[in-house]
């Protein structure tokens, strides 16, 4: 609408330009930006990589996003449960073996959505858990909404996307100096790239903020 702005859902310009500087910093083949927080990555993630009544593998411990995902396209899901810490009363780590059960137990499943760290920042064998998905023909989604900050520093531990996860979703307000709301879609593939930016136009406001979007390009420079 203003010329010089670009397009948040078709970019050419000063976004395009922004996206691709974020997915150096984030080291991702595609980065899109989002100003509906990880909810909105999630639900677009979800569609993007499912058709209507697939099999789907997901941590029982997953954001709601995921669960309303899973009623949009009217899938199927099958649930990993974490181990407890019984000590602090939470969810632990998503071990490597349960996540080969589930797929034994489900062959027709197609995609492995799981949440790396949980809010209580618990970290799981991301390496471990995509190759042997990968290697059983899943597509791996991450939501990384409490480890965008992964990587970043020689202190912390490395994050989905080095680890191969297909679509990793962070919030950049929760762990990193960003706005409310701000958040990042990485995709490893071109072509699912592609399908995940169309799916983000249906989610998404027509109107983003410029504000909001200006936060982010701030958080990644």
């Amino acid at each position: 609408e203003i010329l010089g702005f670009d397009h948040l859902h078709a970019p050419g310009g000063i976004l395009k330009e922004a996206m691709a500087r974020a997915a150096r910093v984030f080291q991702a083949e595609n980065t899109f930006f989002l100003v509906n927080g990880s909810s909105l990555g999630m639900l677009a993630a979800i569609r993007a990589a499912t058709r209507p009544g697939d099999a789907i593998l997901m941590a029982r411990n997953c954001h709601l996003s995921a669960y309303n995902a899973v009623v949009l396209n009217h899938l199927k899901p099958s649930y990993i449960y974490p181990e407890i810490n019984e000590d602090y009363q939470i969810n632990a780590s998503l071990s490597v073996e349960a996540v080969a059960e589930a797929i034994c137990q489900r062959r027709d499943a197609k995609v492995l959505v799981m949440t790396n760290p949980t809010y209580e920042g618990v970290l799981s064998d991301l390496k471990g858990i995509i190759d042997l998905a990968h290697r059983e023909g899943l597509m791996v989604i991450v939501d990384e909404a409490h480890g965008a900050h992964l990587g970043l520093h020689p202190l912390f531990p490395s994050g989905a996307v080095k680890a191969g996860a297909d679509i990793v979703v962070q919030s950049l307000h929760k762990t990193l100096p960003s706005l409310t709301q701000t958040a990042l879609t990485h995709v490893r593939s071109a072509a699912l790239a592609q399908e995940v930016q169309r799916q983000l136009s249906v989610f998404e406001t027509t109107s983003p903020s410029f504000l909001l979007l200006a936060s982010i390009d701030g958080c990644v420079r």
